[in-house]
């Protein structure tokens, strides 16, 4: 939740002249109605975790790409968060169910992350960054020279230079 505070507090900031809360941000940019939607579904077993279809509101657009098995949000049009989970879930698209779903990163993540770990202990979140953009994706092994490995018994391991404002590391950022 911190990337999320920290980026829309910046861009309300820079927009309005003054910062709003948090609660503001979260009660406008999390929630989305369970239209027409997407499940991503565990590949090890029968969990499933419902997802919003692309979605653009003033502060953030969330999208999914299907084929990478990928969830984006975009805030103010200025920085992107991306999230992967290939090789964990597949995606498909569902009827509407009238449940409230989230459309940011660290909502989706704080419930997949637990069931990653319900699986595979420890797992590596791979994280990628430029001025503009962090990508995460989740995997079994560690690729790259930044990645934090996550483990319920032992924590969370950073390696390498992760800008952590501008990150979603479970146990770290939330």
């Amino acid at each position: 939740m911190g990337l999320l505070r920290n980026l829309l507090h910046k861009k309300s900031a820079e927009s309005s002249g003054r910062a709003r809360t948090a609660n503001e941000h979260e009660h406008y940019v999390l929630k989305c109605e369970a239209l027409e939607h997407y499940v991503l579904k565990c590949l090890e077993c029968d969990f499933t975790h419902h997802i919003p279809r692309d979605t653009d509101g003033n502060a953030m657009t969330f999208s999914v790409d299907t084929n990478a098995v990928k969830i984006q949000c975009v805030y103010g049009g200025m920085f992107t968060v991306t999230l992967g989970l290939k090789g964990f879930f597949s995606v498909k698209p569902t009827p509407e169910s009238g449940a409230v779903l989230y459309s940011s990163i660290v909502d989706n993540m704080k419930v997949l992350n637990a069931h990653i770990l319900s699986h595979v202990d420890p797992v590596f979140l791979l994280v990628r960054q430029t001025p503009q953009q962090t990508d995460h994706e989740y995997a079994k092994k560690p690729h790259g020279s930044t990645y934090a490995r996550v483990s319920k018994e032992r924590g969370v391991d950073v390696v390498g230079n992760i800008d952590i404002s501008k990150a979603e590391i479970p146990g770290v950022s939330w």
